[in-house]
């Protein structure tokens, strides 16, 4: 989906090379959260964290 704008930004390919261990995990999460796709868990997740840090300063 590279170009595809969500959140008011585009998108860009990326590739990233992840353990079976760490794709099993994602994957729940993506059960968890009901996402679309393992991007979109980590997609979630750091903009999750991004407005904690700016909450808590």
């Amino acid at each position: 989906m590279a170009g595809k704008t969500i959140y008011n930004e585009s998108k860009r390919r990326f590739t990233m090379t992840l353990t079976q261990t760490a794709i099993q995990w994602l994957e729940q999460k993506q059960i968890e959260l009901g996402a679309n796709s393992l991007s979109d868990v980590i997609e979630r997740m750091a903009r999750e964290k991004l407005d904690k840090n700016v909450t808590n300063g």
